[in-house]
């Protein structure tokens, strides 16, 4: 795809000047009509391949904002709270609140849900990224965003320990602890990566995570299950029963 019809382009043209993206921001139109494109409407041109990077470049300019505002904080906590700001639930709230839903094509019927919110918005942080290379049109456009959200995770104790507020969610609803599965990927001491881990629950796999530590790779996996579990118990706790 070269050109875009002229409807498209003006309704791209309209995002993009009611998004708060930097000024001088220069778009390549097609690709960001393919961040905004899902599968259902076009097998090849959608934003699958450019959320991929986006997860990754996301990932990035997140860890940055948060050690460079909260310089004081542990790594655990940073990585509890990075968790929390790029899981779906979140990015989807994000993409709710810059307006993406509307201009994110799907197929006639098909209905819009919080992955492909999410999704969506890595691809568009893709497309930013791919114009220099660099995190800095992500940064500003997604750093006053990410830092109120991270302020109110901050806040937040159970956010401040997830393995604790997981174990007192599952303690809440049922005798079966969650269990953590962590395996060590890398013996080279401060990488990140170098832990894996998985929490279990009613032996289904809830969240994953990696750390330099393995009580980090738990941290930031009992981060990742938390929302997940929560709604779920919740929702089996209301439900009428028979």
């Amino acid at each position: 795809m070269t050109d875009l019809p002229p409807f498209r382009q003006r309704q791209l043209e309209q995002w993009v000047q009611n998004s708060s993206l930097p000024a001088a921001v220069a778009i390549n139109w097609v690709r960001l009509d393919q961040a905004l494109t899902h599968r259902s409407v076009d097998a090849t041109h959608n934003y699958e391949q450019l959320e991929l990077l986006g997860d990754a470049v996301l990932r990035l300019a997140a860890t940055e904002c948060l050690q460079e505002h909260f310089p004081e904080a542990s790594v655990g906590e940073l990585s509890a709270v990075r968790s929390v700001l790029i899981s779906d639930r979140t990015l989807a709230q994000l993409a709710q609140a810059l307006d993406l839903a509307p201009y994110l094509t799907v197929a006639p019927g098909m209905t819009v849900g919080p992955t492909h919110l999410a999704d969506a918005l890595e691809a568009v942080v893709a497309v930013l990224y791919l114009e220099t290379h660099t995190l800095g049109m992500v940064r500003a456009w997604l750093d006053d965003a990410l830092l109120r959200l991270a302020a109110i995770v901050r806040q937040d104790p159970a956010r401040q320990n997830y393995k604790v507020a997981l174990q007192e969610l599952t303690q809440a609803h049922s005798k079966t602890l969650p269990q953590y599965r962590t395996v060590e990927q890398q013996p080279v001491d401060g990488d990140p990566q170098r832990y894996a881990s998985t929490v279990w629950f009613r032996e289904t796999c809830w969240g994953s995570g990696h750390g330099s530590t393995k009580k980090q790779a738990e941290q930031a996996a009992a981060a990742a299950a938390y929302d997940r579990l929560c709604q779920t118990l919740t929702h089996e706790s209301s439900a009428p029963s028979h």
